[in-house]
């Protein structure tokens, strides 16, 4: 601890460096008797206490102190006074500009020293608790830049979870996609051939009827009847009650490639928790049944009960990204019981005042009852080793209860099927 005693008297600080040296936590003590030259000394010492002398010639140690305390780099400076004053104005003015203690003068080497320890004590802990502070400060910074790159981590896992799920879709959805692409294919390559039909006969009525010689070895009657012959051979009796049906397929079959692409596109897509809007519940589930419809054809049938005018306020992407995850998960668990029959999911809303209830109902084989508590725990999959992330519910139950301000439940019976509870907040037209 380094102690600076400034007084002008050299006797005063001959005894108080006499004094201060019997004091073992004390490693350096400056003496000073020109007031002017102590905050020189402050700044090239490093001193931790100041005794200060009061009544000196030229400027106070009122001065000094007020000078120390306008100035923050000094705010942690210990200062005891050394005063012969006996009026408690002085001592009132002292302690008010930041005085710590006081030493009476004459110097009583027994009272020098127990208010010093006081104050050596006092600065330790001071000292301590400003490390401390220190260490907090380190530390929440620290927290900060972990809790930043816990944020970047969390959507990595969130969007690998969700490329995980596109990646099971995406044989499905490209076998979805090749069925409309065939027929449109097939249907382009037909309609090819009847157009180059259609041109021929063309062309072969514009030869006998603008033709200069057409009418000067045949009459009329008997180009018209080579003209129907012609029509008949080419079957364009036939081709032009297709055509319609082949517009209407093709343009169904372009129709529905576009959906099933703007489906995945949607899902795929990352997208801020704030990015909401309305969204009419029905089309949101039917445009998640479009992009999931391979994996369910073959294995479950899907009864829907929601009302047409059930509105949510909601991000979409995300409540897309939950409600796959459902259905996938009740598809996967009807397809592990190897049956003969099809499954069931039901899914089925409600309005209740300001909530809307959504339940996923499947007649799988249901959930142990040991695994209904860890169901929406991070990492947690009965899945096989490569076949399931564990994040899939554990992300679901993020979207809904932190960024949708809902609920997000499940209740199920072994042997009789699973039922998955989303509620989420209304909005009311």
């Amino acid at each position: 601890m380094k102690v600076l005693v400034v007084d002008d008297s050299q006797l005063n600080l001959a005894i108080a460096k006499r004094y201060l040296e019997t004091i073992p936590d004390i490693t350096q003590i400056v003496l000073c008797n020109d007031p002017v030259k102590a905050k020189k000394l402050l700044d090239e010492e490093g001193i931790d206490i100041l005794i200060l002398d009061i009544i000196m010639p030229g400027i106070t140690g009122f001065d000094i102190i007020a000078a120390l305390r306008s100035d923050p780099k000094y705010d942690d400076l210990l200062i005891i006074m050394l005063t012969s004053l006996e009026d408690m104005d002085s001592y009132q003015r002292c302690f008010e500009l930041g005085v710590f203690d006081y030493i009476n003068k004459p110097i009583n080497p027994i009272e020098l020293t127990a208010r010093l320890k006081v104050a050596i004590e006092w600065k330790n802990n001071s000292n301590h608790l400003k490390s401390l502070i220190n260490v907090i400060t380190k530390q929440n910074e620290d927290l900060k830049e972990m809790n930043a790159k816990l944020t970047d981590a969390k959507f990595s896992l969130v969007q690998s979870e969700k490329m995980a799920a596109i990646g099971q879709l995406a044989a499905g959805i490209a076998h979805e996609i090749n069925n409309p692409m065939g027929f449109v294919n097939s249907n382009f390559d037909v309609l090819k051939k009847y157009f180059v039909r259609i041109i021929e006969f063309i062309n072969y009525v514009n030869t006998k009827f603008c033709s200069n010689n057409s009418f000067e070895n045949q009459s009329l009657a008997e180009c018209a009847a080579e003209v129907e012959a012609k029509y008949k051979a080419l079957k364009l009796d036939l081709i032009m009650g297709e055509l319609d049906g082949i517009f209407t397929d093709s343009s169904a079959g372009i129709q529905r490639v576009t959906e099933i692409v703007q489906s995945l596109r949607i899902y795929a897509r990352s997208s801020a928790d704030t990015d909401k809007d309305t969204m009419v519940l029905l089309n949101l589930i039917q445009q998640v049944l479009l992009i999931t419809k391979n994996e369910l054809k073959f294995v479950t049938n899907v009864e829907l009960d929601i009302p047409e005018d059930i509105i949510l306020y909601c991000n979409r992407i995300q409540l897309s990204q939950v409600f796959v995850n459902i259905i996938l998960n009740a598809a996967q668990a009807i397809k592990s019981q190897n049956r003969e029959d099809m499954g069931t999911i039901k899914i089925s809303a409600e309005a209740i005042g300001t909530e809307v209830r959504i339940r996923f109902q499947d007649d799988g084989p249901g959930i142990p009852e040991e695994n209904l508590s860890k169901i929406f725990e991070p990492f947690f999959t009965t899945k096989e080793i490569g076949k399931g992330t564990g994040l899939g519910l554990s992300v679901s139950y993020d979207i809904i209860v932190n960024k949708h301000n809902g609920s997000f439940g499940v209740s199920s019976e072994p042997g009789k099927g699973a039922t998955f509870t989303v509620t989420l907040p209304l909005v009311t037209v």
